[in-house]
């Protein structure tokens, strides 16, 4: 695919509509921008699924578009907004929340100020991360489909196998005051599409009575964690209900771990590459979890999502196998992270 002339009409595509343009130079039609991550959800029966290149003036990701793909999808669209012989232009039912690309577009257009405070890291991984191009998944969709699944058997296997010990966390969490014993939070996940995640109550509840905050030092000496709560918390039994995401979908065995609205906001206004990790489902861990633990400053949110995009493009089954080995070791010998 040749991508130096996939250049134009690009600043058309605000992400909120499904853009798709006939390039006649590669003939064939292309569909431009984040919005290009979420067609294979609206035909995946036709097996194209791939991102296949990015434009090289805009760094935008784009993908091939056959004349059945059109058809499917216009048939499923919720508006029309524009149609020519050479440009399509409709809204699909399942939206996105499309605010991280805008943010990215008015960026890359000029319109975009940087926040005042901004903040430059650096990992022992910084010099693989690029830092002027897109950074793609470097799973094929072939390897992506086997690893979701691994991951729905692993999780209904693992759901059943440990039951008990969610009967046994639940009971607890319940007598202790008497609350919900189950949490959940609206938290970003692919394609930039919000879900709820499930975990065993940590914390009182009125934890976050004046807004959202982050648990600091590790979250060992929140204050407003409960006795069980940070038993569940320092042992990692309060995610064990995140394997109910994993086996709906929601989330992967391995991922990035996903993250608020509020504080992709937060990050987005000091690094636009956060935008990227929409390509893949968030993990129940991580390799930045490994390696960057908590993050209870936007410091090391920063550098939690370098070595995430480290993980995006170099992502394997042999890379998510040492991943989920290195979790399960440290959990077992107990090393906090």
């Amino acid at each position: 695919m040749n991508t130096d002339v996939i250049t134009w009409n690009e600043y058309k595509n605000d992400g909120s509509f499904l853009h798709l343009y006939f390039n006649k130079l590669v003939d064939a039609w292309v569909a431009y921008g984040l919005s290009a991550y979420g067609l294979r959800l609206f035909v995946k029966n036709n097996g194209w699924g791939n991102l296949r290149g990015f434009s090289k003036e805009l760094q935008l990701p784009c993908t091939l578009v056959d004349e059945k793909t059109i058809t499917q999808l216009l048939q499923q669209a919720a508006v029309l907004q524009q149609i020519t012989d050479s440009y399509l232009q409709f809204r699909m039912q399942d939206a996105v929340d499309m605010s991280a690309y805008m943010k990215w577009t008015n960026k890359l257009k000029g319109q975009h100020s940087r926040c005042n405070d901004d903040l430059s890291v650096e990992t022992p991984i910084s010099k693989y991360v690029p830092k002027d191009r897109f950074i793609p998944d470097g799973m094929s969709s072939f390897s992506r489909q086997v690893k979701r699944i691994g991951d729905c058997f692993l999780a209904f296997m693992a759901l059943v196998l440990f039951s008990p010990l969610f009967l046994i966390c639940y009971i607890a969490v319940r007598r202790e005051d008497g609350g919900p014993a189950i949490f959940k939070q609206e938290r970003i996940g692919r394609f930039g599409r919000p879900f709820n995640i499930y975990k065993f109550r940590s914390m009182r509840l009125d934890a976050e009575k004046f807004g959202p905050q982050l648990s600091h030092s590790g979250g060992d000496d929140d204050p407003r964690l409960t006795k069980v709560g940070r038993f569940l918390r320092a042992h990692h039994l309060d995610e064990l209900p995140q394997l109910w995401n994993v086996f709906c979908g929601d989330m992967a065995f391995i991922g990035p771990r996903p993250e608020r609205k509020f504080y992709i906001d937060q990050i987005l206004e000091h690094d636009m590459r956060f935008a990227y990790l929409y390509q893949i489902r968030p993990g129940v861990t991580s390799y930045a979890t490994l390696h960057n633990g908590y993050t209870d400053t936007m410091e090391k949110m920063l550098r939690r999502m370098e070595y995430d995009l480290y993980y995006l493009e170099h992502r394997s089954w042999w890379f998510d196998f040492k991943i989920l080995v290195n979790t399960f070791c440290n959990i077992v010998f107990g090393k906090r992270f």
